[in-house]
């Protein structure tokens, strides 16, 4: 039963799931909640979200951040620099809505995120193709 999760592999106390919203520039909001809970979990040693949750999952923006606190393994704190790095670079508006053929053009530039995601990688040691590559650590989930 390779990549499905059946009963008997669930924990005594069932699965911990963490689902962040998107918010766009406003995505540092799920990150200072989500530091909040983890130090009352465990306020002298707050566990990193990885360490905690069984599945991180989220749309947009808060997908970013899932990818970061669950994929990168990355702390609260190292997740909120990332992000405040990554926000003016890839939240920077367009300058049209639509093409000149009447399609609609994204707001955001996909090409920023992917460049800023990329350099991001780097900067924790890791190849571009890590986000895409499958994890035989039972762990943290994304």
């Amino acid at each position: 039963m390779s990549g499905h999760w059946v009963k008997a592999d669930l924990p005594p106390q069932g699965l911990r799931l963490l689902a962040l919203d998107g918010g766009g520039v406003r995505g540092l909001s799920p990150l200072l909640i989500l530091e909040q809970l983890m130090e009352r979990i465990d306020p002298v040693s707050p566990p990193k979200p990885c360490d905690y949750f069984d599945l991180i999952g989220g749309t947009s923006t808060g997908g970013l951040i899932a990818l970061m606190l669950g994929r990168m393994r990355m702390s609260i704190e190292d997740a909120k620099a990332a992000y405040e790095e990554l926000s003016p670079r890839i939240f920077t508006k367009q300058h049209h809505r639509w093409t000149m053929f009447g399609q609609v053009q994204g707001r955001f530039s996909h090409e920023e995120l992917e460049k800023g995601v990329i350099d991001m990688l780097a900067k924790q040691g890791l190849h571009g193709e890590t986000l895409l590559q499958d994890l035989s650590s039972p762990s943290c989930r994304t």
